[in-house]
This record gives structure tokens, C-alpha cells and sequence, in this order.
């Protein structure tokens, strides 16, 4: 990529996310011809920890929004323009709305059907009219974004939790014995996941769930890291296990320390909940939905 095709705006951007001077982020972009999330993976190999870390912060306004009924639990995303809409009741409203249809609806993967399904909350209309009149009505675009339909096909239950006016939302689904279902000790554990899920962010609920691709690029950027820093080659693979084994307890869920008691990993937290209420208690999946991602 040529010197012209790096524009100020992308170094800037580059800048913000990775804490790095103006030279290393457009030597970085060059490099990776202008890929943002190469660029950063760059750095990461060579060791400049600020730009490891993107910037947290949200690109879209909007809300998270679901709910639970029986064995069905489902999650959704309503996108608009301005935090100003976002906090309206007449769209949070829609927001809940929108999540109990895809709750009580046949789950259809593709949008444009989904769109075209009849609105559960006013049936003479589709979902794609009610959208239409709210844009009207509240002055500003609406986009449709992410939804998930979980079904229990055993006993257990459901933890959500919405943070705020919708900026994440979670939907975990936890089983265990048919006895346990109706407990408060349990129902009380199912929120303190979903809210964990909230805050530590998984990507996956064990080891062996987190995708192939995502664990080799990570392998190779240890590798890259202690071969950086000038460890002898003969002792690199242990270096990069040892990361790994670190890598899983920050972002699986069961290897995570639990927030409310980081000394105990959240799959000692199922353990122990197990044993009080008389049977195995165990995360089958979960959905975490953050605005801006």
C-alpha cells in the first residue's frame, strides 16, 4: 500500500487504539496494508503491550434487551443514532418487544425474513412496518441488530442480565437437576453468572470450545512475543504453554476467577453449588451482546 493510501485518520485511529507514536502506526499500517486489527496484532508480536488492548468504547447507540419465559430464553440488539433515543422509553419498549417475539416467534436465521415476520405485540403488522413507524416517530434510523433463541432441552433455567439502559446484555443457560430448577440458590446463581458474564467478557465457555483459528493466532503471537524478547528457541514452547494455560483463564468461562470471589474459578463456583442442591450444575452456552462490537 502506498504512502498516500495511509490516510491521518487511520493513524489516528490506529493511535487511540494501540497508545503507539505516529511513525510506529503507519510503518504498522503499511505493513499489514491497511488491515486496523492486523496492524494491531503487529504490535502485539513485538511486544508494545498498550496496543494489545483496543479501545473499549461503543460505536453504535442503541440497546440489549431480553427475556425469559419457561424453557425459552432470547436476546436482542435495536441500533439508532444518539444515547438521546437510545434512553427513550418508546424504544426501549420496542427493544423488550422485539426480544419477546423472538422468544414466542419461529427463530428464522436470515434478516430480511425475520423482517417480514408478523409483529407478535400488533400481528396486522410485519416487524419491518413497526420499525418503519418508529423511525418516524422517534426521529432517527433503526436498524435490527443481533438476536439469539435459546430452548432448554433438559432441566435447568436462565440468567440475564441487562446492564443499564441495554450497553450488554447476557444470556446464559445453566443446567441441572429437575429438583434444583425452582431454588432460589439456584435462580440466584444463574444471575450472578449472567453478570459475570457481563464483566469478564468470555469468549467461550471451556477450553475446548474456544475456536481453532482464534488459539493458533494467539499461539503464534506468544511465539512471536518470546522469540521478541530473546529467550532461547529451545525453551519457547514452554513459554507459550504456559501463556496459553494463562490465556484460557481470561477468557474461558470456567477457567475465569469468579467476580464476586476471584480466589475460586467460576467452575469451583458449579462445583460447590452442585453439591448444595443435590446434583451436577453446569453452563451449557451463553450470549453476551455489547453495543458497538
Amino acid at each position: 500500500m502506498s504512502d498516500m493510501a495511509i490516510s491521518a485518520d487511520m493513524v489516528k485511529d490506529l493511535r487511540k487504539q494501540s497508545g503507539a507514536g505516529i511513525m510506529e502506526c503507519k510503518e504498522a499500517l503499511k505493513e499489514s496494508d491497511g488491515d486496523m486489527n492486523a496492524a494491531l496484532d503487529i504490535f502485539r508480536k513485538k511486544g508494545a503491550g498498550k496496543a494489545a488492548k483496543k479501545a473499549d468504547r461503543s460505536t453504535k447507540e442503541g440497546a440489549v434487551a431480553g427475556t425469559v419465559s419457561g424453557n425459552i430464553g432470547a436476546i436482542v440488539e435495536l441500533k439508532c443514532e444518539t444515547d438521546f433515543v437510545a434512553r427513550n422509553d418508546k424504544f426501549q419498549e420496542l427493544c423488550q418487544s422485539l426480544a419477546e417475539h423472538v422468544a414466542v416467534a419461529d427463530f428464522v436465521e436470515d434478516d430480511e425474513a425475520f423482517l417480514e415476520q408478523a409483529f407478535t405485540s400488533t400481528p396486522a403488522k410485519s416487524i419491518k412496518d413497526v420499525l418503519n413507524e418508529s423511525v418516524h416517530e422517534l426521529g432517527e434510523n433503526l436498524v435490527m441488530g443481533r438476536r439469539t433463541r435459546f430452548e432448554l432441552d433438559g432441566p435447568g433455567g436462565y440468567g440475564l442480565y441487562i446492564h443499564g439502559v441495554g450497553s450488554i446484555g447476557v444470556l446464559v443457560e445453566v443446567k441441572c437437576s429437575a429438583e434444583a430448577t425452582s431454588s432460589p440458590d439456584f435462580q440466584n446463581l444463574c444471575k450472578d453468572l449472567a453478570m459475570h458474564i457481563a464483566a469478564s467478557n468470555p469468549i467461550a465457555v471451556s477450553a475446548d470450545d474456544v475456536p481453532a483459528e482464534t488459539l493458533a493466532k494467539e499461539r503464534e503471537i506468544f511465539e512471536a512475543q518470546a522469540k521478541e524478547s530473546g529467550k532461547p528457541d529451545n525453551i519457547v514452547p514452554k513459554i507459550v504453554e504456559g501463556r496459553i494455560k494463562k490465556y484460557y483463564t481470561e477468557v474461558c468461562l470456567l477457567e475465569q476467577p469468579f467476580v464476586k470471589d476471584p480466589d475460586k474459578s467460576v467452575k469451583a463456583l458449579l462445583d460447590e453449588a452442585g453439591k448444595g442442591l443435590g446434583g451436577p450444575v453446569t453452563v451449557s452456552r451463553f450470549c453476551r451482546l455489547q453495543l458497538g462490537e
